[in-house]
């Protein structure tokens, strides 16, 4: 079948823009579309730290009024090392944190502690994470061998302390009473920041 050359064909051959008739939406100046993304990505990040700040402000464990305002009171409990161990300040910075085995986020976190658990004064206490020798297995596994750990197979030293969420830190300042209580991953240059602060009395 004949087919008529593309200029003589009946139908109307597209519009191209021209120099008298440019082009109805020019792409956008390389440095405007540059800054935009800047713009755009900057906003993405504070969205972001809003929301991470605001779900670590709601799992925040509450801290009884009476405990950041006195010692708290002196738990002796068995560990799992076979020894005791009493959660008190005794004159220095402390550290109080609640793990679980089954907590993905705590398996991060514990290789952390166990090194900075050479320099600083921390107690551990393996949340509802089965029996004592399932808790030492773990531990072994791990090669967590410079912790203090408690076992809290029923969650009753958790129900002391007001804790549901797991990795949970306490910050005892040298008399005793909580400092500061934070819940989630938390760097190992950032607890030993904290310690510091409280060791200085800030």
């Amino acid at each position: 079948m004949y087919q008529p050359p593309y200029e003589n064909r009946p139908y109307p051959m597209p519009l191209k823009p021209t120099a008298e008739m440019p082009n109805p939406t020019p792409p956008v100046p390389p440095a405007q579309s540059k800054k935009r993304r800047r713009w755009v990505g900057l906003l993405e990040i504070a969205v972001f730290i809003g929301i991470f700040l605001a779900v670590r402000t709601y799992m925040a464990p509450h801290i009884p009024a009476q405990f950041t305002e006195q010692a708290l009171p002196a738990i002796t409990a068995p560990t799992v090392a076979g020894g005791s161990a009493t959660l008190a300040a005794d004159g220095k910075p402390t550290l109080i944190v609640f793990w679980a085995t089954w907590c993905g986020v705590c398996h991060v976190e514990l290789p952390w502690l166990n090194e900075l658990a050479k320099t600083e004064r921390i107690f551990t206490i393996a949340m509802q994470s089965g029996s004592t020798d399932t808790v030492r297995d773990f531990l072994a596994k791990n090669q967590l061998n410079h912790l203090v750990v408690i076992n809290d197979p029923d969650g009753q030293i958790a129900q002391r302390f007001g804790v549901s969420v797991t990795p949970t830190l306490f910050f005892l300042a040298p008399d005793g009473h909580i400092a500061l209580a934070e819940t989630g991953i938390t760097s190992p240059w950032g607890i030993r920041l904290r310690l510091w602060w409280l060791g200085h009395g800030f």
